[in-house]
């Protein structure tokens, strides 16, 4: 199995082109054509040696795939670039349906001139044929922006820091299609203290949030001078203003039109990096200026020397390639440098569409900018950005991030005069850390070996925007080693002909290894230097079915989820979840299962958009959001057998955001319309809800419900600072206790939350300190006796999420902070009595939200196979 982003890829690649046999250089390959599943479309036709028709190539281009071969309307393309290689002419197209964008449909059109005439060589990319869907929007784009922030930002801090910008309708290619808002969010990652901006993807016609990518890549001239980071003096190519001073603007290149088309670098000079994280230049900001044509050690530190000297340096580089600029038509390229992280040192650096941003360094390190590599890294994605546009999330994200290292190092290697065999020619920043070793300080090893069905990181949809930091080196692997063997002048040539000419925006590995095996094929490579292409993707284990070869403990309860981002529920042996249609078309559903197999069997009945579901073994209650001139949110409930109809139990123009059940009792959090707290309701059988933390300045969360008792985080300000610990109301006395809060230990207040309760027990965590580890806690019901049943402190768990039953506790646990499996979250066991964690399951990959169940059973979504699966375990694995 292999992992696709949600809701966009359907079906993996049939086959990959089989290698052409020896033969002279100069015969052409016989033509074939690749199918690809889901469309008539073809993947790739290869071989073609057709006269072109008439006129521009975006002409010629358009009348070749007008054939019946192609199955395509020309009138659905848009012509995006052509891209000129010698003789090569290669047209890109961008599919649109009923005039609108479709997210990753592009089409390429490949030209060889010889003696004067437009032969057509080959063509391929993805069309998807079959779409069909209405384009009005049930849906506005502000709803959008409220929903994509309320579903896709799970962290409640992170959440409060973002804001949703405005929407464009766009078209996600599953099945007959999706129409989806595209809507930016921007705010600012509590857990990571980095800024955020993400393009949140919601479906127009039921609300439902599909993904989100992530939009920031982590990670008359006048001659001037300077000197780097590591001391080399350099000439700038400077601007001399009519003041007399002198600013980092360089209009010295081929691409200066005299308006457009320089190498601008501006000096944030600390400002904070979330002020940067906006397209475009901020209003005031200007470039790094001198007033003499020497720029000193202030913008050494700085990193405006080595951001604009090496800016220069990867214009050059594109340019003999026959790029002109990032964007290929001679677009200015903007730095910004010295951005800080609210005063503190900010040790990274990304693109976010339109500018470089690099942190300004610190006593560890020196600016960003000062690594060669980084720089082009960071600028390789506006080139990627403008011509493939591979998506960034998961495999096409992996292969964004390989060929940013790629062309990052091959810039410095290069430039620098370091041979391939150098053991620090692989790395991607080591000349970053003032102090640290070259490969203690390299972000990332080209030449790490790594192979897919051994080494992928099973990342969720989640974490890294499915692994496209994780996972990158497999695929930059294989083009370093291919590098390594032919060279850098050919394989660059080769690399960059398969981003430009053959890549489109969803390509997995199997699609990029064929990019590269078609590039070489249309570059005329010897059949040998092809063989040597093919074997490096072998060793590299990029082949078809690689997924299918990765080992788990677990049993699979459903398969190839397009829906995980809330957690299932499990009592006794049914199970409940949020389901959706297998190609990510359509409403989101509530589905139910048996733990001992039958496959699992839809439970609502509406049509609107359905989830967060929990059940006691006996009914579910979800919440269902129905669109329209207002948004409504509704609590619904239904039998688990069945056999009576979904019934309301409460609606509210507000977002709700969690639901639990025991017996008559449901509890639910979400925002009170009149107040604006968030609040906890309780209804109890028939009787109307009550909200039951009514009490002025007290916000409620995350409950849980158990023999008539609701447990929550009770959340209040007291000194200026934010408290929280749980509270038990009992529904039956209407009288509530509140536990003791846990003394902090870091100079503030403890943080509590995702409490859940037993029949005797309340069982929550606690950091103490502050420092993202957590303790697990255990008191009564009625609040006495807390006891620690693991202690937080500096040696606690990094746990990130919690479920209990009577007798035993699990949490989910993450490991470590290295970029390996065994560092994504786990599953771990405890005795509600106390003792030591015990390892719960074997699988290397992603292991998160889990609902326990009877006994030790404990059914949770997992990304190690690749995709996300719901899986079982009955007991501990203990040791792995």
């Amino acid at each position: 199995m292999s992992w696709r982003p949600p809701a966009l890829i359907t079906t993996a690649l049939a086959v990959v082109l089989a290698l052409p046999g020896v033969a002279a250089a100069d015969d052409p390959p016989p033509p074939q054509v690749e199918s690809r599943a889901g469309t008539e479309a073809p993947a790739e036709v290869s071989g073609l040696a057709e006269p072109a028709g008439a006129g521009d190539p975006v002409a010629a281009a358009r009348d070749h795939l007008a054939g019946p071969r192609y199955h395509i309307d020309p009138a659905d393309l848009t012509p995006l670039h052509t891209v000129a290689d010698g003789r090569d002419e290669t047209v890109r197209f961008a599919q649109r349906h009923r005039g609108l964008p479709v997210l990753g449909g592009q089409y390429l059109v490949h030209f060889r001139n010889e003696g004067g005439q437009r032969t057509v060589t080959g063509a391929g990319g993805r069309y998807l044929t079959e779409l069909d869907v209405a384009t009005t929007p049930a849906i506005t784009a502000g709803q959008a922006g409220q929903l994509a922030r309320a579903r896709l930002i799970p962290d409640r801090a992170t959440r409060e820091t973002v804001q949703a910008g405005a929407g464009e309708l766009v078209v996600v290619p599953t099945g007959s299609g999706v129409l989806a808002w595209r809507v930016t969010l921007r705010g600012r990652d509590a857990r990571l203290g980095l800024p955020l901006l993400r393009e949140a993807y919601v479906d127009a016609h039921t609300g439902r949030a599909l993904f989100s990518v992530d939009r920031l890549r982590l990670a008359d001239p006048g001659e001037a001078s300077g000197t780097t980071a590591h001391g080399q003096s350099v000439t700038l190519r400077a601007h001399l203003r009519d003041d007399g001073a002198y600013e980092l603007r360089d209009r010295s290149r081929p691409m200066w039109n005299g308006a457009t088309g320089e190498i601008l670098t501006y000096d944030a000079k600390g400002g904070d990096v979330s002020g940067y994280v906006v397209p475009g230049i901020p209003q005031g900001l200007e470039p790094a200026r001198s007033d003499t044509p020497a720029f000193g050690p202030e913008h050494t530190e700085s990193g405006a020397v080595d951001a604009h000297h090496h800016a220069g340096l990867v214009y050059s580089y594109f340019r003999e390639l026959g790029r002109d600029g990032l964007d290929g038509r001679g677009g200015t390229m903007h730095s910004v440098v010295d951005v800080t992280d609210e005063g503190e040192p900010f040790a990274n650096a990304f693109w976010d569409g339109t500018k470089m941003v690099y942190g300004g360094g610190g006593p560890d390190f020196h600016s960003f900018a000062a690594g060669l590599d980084v720089v082009g890294h960071e600028m390789t994605h506006g080139v990627i950005e403008h011509s493939a546009g591979l998506l960034y999330l998961g495999q096409s994200g992996a292969i964004n991030e390989a060929l940013a290292d790629y062309f990052g190092n091959a810039i410095e290697v290069d430039t620098l005069g370091v041979p391939m065999t150098d053991p620090e020619a692989s790395l991607l920043g080591e000349r970053l850390c003032k102090t640290a070793a070259p490969a203690a300080c390299a972000i990332r090893d080209l030449g790490d070996g790594r192979h897919a069905t051994r080494d992928y990181i099973g990342a969720g949809v989640s974490l890294d925007s499915g692994g496209v930091h994780l996972n990158s080196t497999i695929f930059s692997g294989a083009l370093w080693e291919i590098r390594e063997a032919l060279g850098g002048a050919k394989t660059d040539r080769v690399v960059y002909k398969a981003l430009t000419e053959y890549m489109t925006p969803l390509d997995d590995f199997v699609d990029g290894r064929r990019a590269v095996e078609s590039a070489a094929r249309a570059a005329r490579l010897p059949a040998r230097d092809r063989l040597t292409v093919a074997r490096a993707f072998d060793r590299h284990g990029i082949r078809p079915g690689w997924e299918r070869r990765i080992p788990t403990d677990s049993r699979v309860l459903a398969d190839g989820l397009t829906v995980a981002f809330t957690p299932p529920g499990l009592a006794g042996d049914r199970y409940v979840m949020t389901g959706g249609a297998a190609d990510g078309t359509g409403p989101t559903y509530i589905v139910t299962g048996r733990t001992g197999g039958g496959g699992p069997v839809r439970l609502s009945e509406n049509d609107d958009l359905d989830d967060l579901p929990a059940t006691d073994g006996r009914r579910a209650v979800w919440v269902s959001m129905r669109t329209g001139p207002q948004l409504t949110f509704r609590v619904l409930s239904r039998p688990l057998d069945r056999r009576a109809p979904e019934t309301v139990l409460h609606e509210s123009p507000e977002v709700i955001n969690g639901v639990a059940v025991d017996g008559d009792t449901v509890a639910w959090a979400g925002t009170d319309p009149a107040t604006g707290e968030k609040e906890v309701w309780v209804k109890h059988g028939a009787a109307a809800p009550v909200v039951i933390t009514a009490e002025p300045g007290v916000h409620g969360f995350q409950p849980s419900v158990e023999d008539g008792k609701v447990a929550y985080v009770r959340v209040w300000e007291e000194g200026g600072a934010g408290r929280s610990t749980p509270a038990v109301y009992d529904v039956a006395s209407r009288t509530e206790v509140v536990v003791p809060e846990v003394p902090g230990t870091g100079g503030g207040p403890s943080f509590s939350g995702r409490p859940v309760i037993t029949s005797r027990h309340v069982v929550w965590l606690t950091d103490t300190d502050g420092d993202g580890r957590a303790g697990v806690m255990r008191a009564a019901t009625d609040g006495t006796g807390t006891t620690a049943l693991v202690p937080d402190g500096p040696d606690a768990p990094r746990v990130v999420w919690l479920d209990a039953v009577d007798t035993t506790v699990t949490v989910n646990v993450q490991p470590g902070l290295t970029p390996r499996n065994r560092d994504l979250p786990k599953l771990f066991q405890i005795p509600m009595t106390g003792g030591k964690l015990e390892r719960f399951s074997c699988n290397r990959g992603n292991q998160y939200l889990p609902a326990a169940g009877d006994g030790r059973r404990v059914i949770w979504y997992d990304g190690t196979a690749g995709d996300t699966d719901l899986v079982i375990r009955d007991r501990p694995a203990r040791r792995c």
